[in-house]
């Protein structure tokens, strides 16, 4: 006699090894059969039809199986709702970022510009004081170079690590985990600027002598050897120590403010740095300080300032009752990246070029002419865009909260538009006066305007490519290797193509390789995204807008200003005329305008007029995405 069992109310699956199909066929097959009240229960080492009477297996009472399904059908429930809410947190923080993203934006520009004129200020009083000793600015000279390459050195790219995770953390697991995760990081940066301080004080000889070993030939190697030992360096390296240790702390607490998107902050403490500056430096030289007096006075402005940051981010800083600790080997992995990438675009690139001018015999005079060509060509690109450092970074680790590869790459396509709308129209504009910025600020270099003309135009394709934008999105997705790679494949290339044309082209060769080298490593870069993002570079948006910026800038070969005001003049009628034909073509999507509105309804009321309208969206955002 067959014994009944009644079936659980839980449902269980069985991975039997079957096809797809195979198993679709017996669930159909078993769907059309009644569900029968019993079936039998085959024990061990039993055969079906076996008729012996065993004693009948134990069964929980039916009451007790409904109610512990029914309590692990709550539990379950229970645990996605809690997963729910925090994905939902997760979102509502990441959105709360981009939003902010605008305005630190603007208010790290203007602290961006603030800081180039105040340099700018700053160096005027330096000049005019050491005017009858004009060996007195080569030794302030020195020592500023040296601080460069020193604070260069320590940063180790924590300050790209720490707007690439930070933003994160805070998004998916709150500001307890955030502030654990920046505890850790000022923790490890401060180690190591005392470390480096240590060496400053008591072996920066002994450092020299490891470089002294190489070949005579090497004449960097010597040159940094000759560097390390210099009488003046070490004369005033106590106050370049402790200069180097504000700004190290400085640096990094500006890096967690872009993360929070708190640049009010960064706007506050360093322009009153910077203001303070000026009256301190011109007292400093009329008292009679010096070189010495005048790295005093800005080490200490720097480690106030470091104060000022830690005193008013402390609430932040002191959280406690993290649930979770982010893991400290993938952040330092990442700023590693970050640092070989910054040693090359930042110092390698320029050296570079530098030693093989050296190396083929070029006179010094035209290695002038390159040198000057080179810096105004970076800061005409870096004058509007100075404001996307960190913020740029922050905004994309925002976006990319719950692997959201969506947004990601809109806000990825929408930043190298927003990059290209700032800095092409600098760019376009001194390219077509190129000769005359030169002979205004440097006269009696002429030859600066023409290689100026000739960077322009790489510098043009380079910020229009988006390379800085490539570069945060990479490090964002995990994939800073790759950064790596392409710089220093454009290094590479910068060498091959440095030995080609600078000796039949001299200082022109030279900045074509940079230019070249520069170009192809942004589209390393750009193709290392194509098969990551679902969105694509906004080819035809760049296209429509270089040639209404083209066509503005084409009255001042009519005007052939010639001096300041006529330059200014010439200026105002490139605005007015690139404002009239970009509402004329209207670069702009209905769908880059939902992303401003999302993020700042007021800018996007304000660039409606640049946008097609809805009828011809479609069509936009397909050529827009072409490839």
């Amino acid at each position: 006699m067959q014994r009944p069992r009644f079936h659980p109310l839980r449902l269980k699956r069985f991975y039997t090894g079957q096809l797809t199909s195979e198993a679709s066929q017996l669930d159909r097959s078993a769907a059309d059969q009644p569900v029968p009240l019993a079936t039998l229960q085959v024990g061990p080492g039993r055969q079906d039809g076996d008729q012996r009477d065993d004693p009948p297996p134990s069964h929980p009472p039916l009451a007790e199986v409904v109610s512990a399904s029914i309590s692990s059908a709550n539990t379950v429930s229970d645990s996605s709702s809690v997963i729910s809410s925090e994905h939902s947190r997760a979102e509502g923080e990441a959105r709360h970022l981009l939003r902010r993203t605008p305005i630190s934006y603007l208010l790290n520009q203007a602290y961006g510009l603030w800081f180039f004129l105040s340099s700018f200020i700053l160096t005027l009083i330096i000049t005019r004081a050491f005017v009858n000793s004009h060996e007195l600015y080569g030794v302030y000279a020195v020592a500023m170079s040296a601080f460069n390459t020193i604070a260069y050195i320590v940063a180790f790219g924590l300050e790209d690590a720490t707007t690439t995770y930070v933003p994160r953390v805070l998004a998916e697991h709150g500001q307890p985990a955030a502030a654990a995760l920046i505890r850790r990081l000022l923790l490890l940066r401060s180690l190591t600027l005392i470390l480096c301080m240590g060496v400053m004080l008591f072996a920066l000889p002994a450092l020299a002598w490891p470089f002294s070993l190489l070949p005579s030939s090497w004449t960097w190697a010597s040159d940094l050897a000759n560097g390390l030992r210099n009488p003046q360096l070490l004369r005033h390296i106590t106050p370049i120590a402790f200069y180097v240790l504000g700004n190290g702390i400085f640096s990094l607490q500006t890096a967690v403010c872009a993360s929070f998107m708190r640049m009010r902050l960064v706007f506050v403490i360093g322009s009153l740095s910077q203001l303070v500056q000026l009256p301190l430096s011109y007292l400093v030289l009329r008292l009679g300080g010096s070189v010495d007096g005048l790295l005093w006075m800005q080490a200490l402005v720097s480690l106030a300032s470091a104060a000022a940051f830690l005193i008013w981010q402390a609430p932040l800083l002191l959280q406690r009752g993290a649930s979770y600790h982010q893991p400290l080997k993938p952040v330092i992995r990442l700023g590693l990246s970050a640092w070989l990438t910054n040693l090359v675009s930042g110092a390698l690139l320029k050296q570079t070029v530098i030693i093989l001018l050296g190396s083929f015999a070029v006179p010094l005079a035209e290695i002038g002419y390159f040198n000057l060509s080179y810096q105004l060509g970076h800061t005409a690109s870096l004058l509007m865009v100075t404001g996307f450092g960190g913020v740029a970074g922050s905004a994309l680790a925002a976006a990319f909260v719950g692997q959201n590869y969506a947004r990601l790459a809109r806000s990825w396509q929408a930043l190298i538009k927003i990059e290209t709308l700032l800095a092409a129209p600098v760019l376009v504009f001194s390219f077509f006066n190129a000769s005359l910025i030169a002979h205004l600020l440097y006269q009696g270099y002429e030859p600066v305007g023409p290689l100026l003309a000739l960077f322009l135009i790489f510098q043009i394709l380079i910020r229009t490519l988006g390379t800085s934008i490539h570069q945060s999105t990479l490090y964002v997705v995990g994939k800073a290797w790759q950064v790596v790679l392409g710089q220093w494949i454009s290094l590479l290339l910068l060498i091959i193509l440095g030995v080609v044309l600078i000796p039949g082209w001299g200082p022109a060769g030279a900045l074509i390789a940079d230019g070249l080298a520069q170009i192809i490593g942004g589209a390393l870069l750009l193709g290392f995204l194509w098969r990551l993002l679902p969105e694509r570079y906004p080819l035809g948006y760049t296209l429509r807008l270089l040639l209404a910026l083209a066509l503005a800038a084409t009255p001042s070969l009519l005007l052939r200003p010639h001096n300041f005001p006529t330059l200014t003049l010439a200026g105002f009628i490139y605005l007015i005329g690139a404002a009239l034909l970009l509402l004329l073509i209207r670069p702009l999507t209905q769908e880059d305008l939902a992303l401003l509105r999302s993020l700042h309804p007021r800018l996007a009321s304000y660039l409606r007029p640049f946008a097609h309208t809805r009828r011809r969206a479609g069509a936009q955002a397909a050529s827009d995405n072409a490839p």
